[in-house]
């Protein structure tokens, strides 16, 4: 997106004011101050003179401007890009307030830019926060003069043959379910209402939505489409595990990072848009496979699952999914940490374990196998675990029924 002058006066995005700005040579200084800074040989005054510069340039008007310039850059170093990513994240967090509908559009357009051009050659912090600037700006502005962003993500989601845009999406969905429903950052607090609805909005199949909340008050129109984040984040995270995890490192990282996106929606999705999803039986899939990686987030995960049991829940069915994948995950958890190699989920199937049945079949054979593997460790003091999870889980085993 080429930059387009604004009238903004001297708030101005693109046209520096008079005396204000590091001058035309200002790339130029911002590569040098970055240059002292990491080199080994500066010294301390001249590291601290580097580093008050660089702090001031954050403060010019023209600082966007540079900032999505070096970023967009490619042939600039990762040092000097995530730097100028800095330039646009300081606009955007301390002077947002103070542009014009001007301005603010054109530095939404810069950061969806950079986020359209981020490639497998970028950095994965450098692309993470790229992807930090997209959520920064939903805080300010989604749901209010911007109202298409959820068409947006999906149409990086849709890119063929490109994981990195989906590591982005699930990136910034993730850190706007967090932070809208569990952070305290002022820019949502001020906005709380409107931004969790719009998240309520465009997580839940339509479908759901309108079942659950027949009279439900409609708001701005912020989704695309009726399928929901819900149920494509389910459905892809069923094809990475379909797909060869274990060797395959983008599809690896792809099913981590759907295991974690999928896990911030657990604590405030509509109950029955989890089960029509599928999300807890595809969650459990995550034991079935080879990579250990994906084993031990899954795993992860499904303890966490205790708290929901005291939510209202659409359906048995769905509260049978949770209890016993909660079981599950801590017998697995003791087995793990008495017998590292004993992998009793491995002998079943993917297919087995998908359905509520074969999970309540699996959960409770782990949980006898874990009664007699980790009895006569536990009872002579050799079963070392973290005090917390050896209550909670020898609890729920005790606990349960055969």
């Amino acid at each position: 997106m080429a930059a387009q002058p604004l009238n903004g006066g001297a708030g101005n995005l693109t046209t520096p004011a008079p005396g204000n700005g590091p001058g035309p040579d200002g790339i130029a200084k911002i590569h040098q101050a970055l240059e002292v800074i990491h080199s080994p040989f500066s010294s301390n005054d001249a590291r601290r003179d580097a580093q008050n510069f660089l702090e001031q340039v954050k403060a010019y008007a023209e600082a966007p401007l540079q900032g999505y310039t070096l970023a967009s850059d490619k042939s600039q170093s990762p040092v000097v890009r995530h730097y100028a990513l800095s330039l646009l994240e300081h606009a955007i967090r301390h002077k947002w307030a103070s542009y014009g509908p001007d301005e603010a559009t054109a530095l939404r357009g810069w950061v969806l830019e950079l986020c359209r051009g981020v490639s497998r050659d970028d950095p994965t912090y450098l692309r993470n926060k790229t992807a930090q600037l997209w959520v920064d700006v939903a805080k300010r502005s989604w749901a209010a003069e911007w109202m298409d962003m959820d068409g947006l993500l999906v149409q990086l989601w849709e890119i063929p043959d490109s994981p990195v845009h989906k590591e982005l999406v699930m990136f910034v969905l993730e850190t706007l379910s967090e932070e809208v429903f569990n952070g305290d950052d002022a820019a949502v607090v001020m906005r709380e209402g409107v931004l969790s609805k719009a998240c309520v909005e465009i997580f839940t199949p339509a479908n759901v939505l309108a079942e659950s909340f027949p009279n439900r008050q409609a708001g701005p129109e912020v989704r695309y489409g009726g399928e929901g984040w819900l149920a494509r984040l389910s459905e892809f995270l069923d094809q990475c595990l379909g797909a060869d995890v274990q060797s395959n490192e983008p599809v690896r990282t792809c099913a981590v990072k759907a295991l974690s996106a999928l896990h911030s929606l657990m604590t405030w999705a509509i109950p029955k848009a989890i089960h029509s999803a599928n999300c807890v039986p595809i969650m459990v899939r995550c034991l079935a496979v080879s990579c250990i990686s994906v084993q031990k987030v899954g795993q992860v995960h499904l303890l966490s699952y205790a708290p929901l049991n005291n939510r209202t829940y659409a359906t048995p069915t769905l509260l049978q999914q949770f209890m016993y994948a909660n079981l599950l995950g801590s017998s697995l958890t003791l087995l793990a940490l008495s017998r590292p190699h004993w992998m009793p989920f491995m002998h079943y199937t993917a297919e087995r374990i998908s359905q509520t049945r074969s999970l309540r079949s699996l959960s409770c054979r782990c949980m006898r196998q874990t009664r007699s593997t980790c009895s006569a460790d536990w009872q002579n003091g050799l079963l070392s675990t973290p005090k917390t999870l050896t209550k909670r889980s020898i609890f729920l085993l005790r606990n349960s029924r055969r």
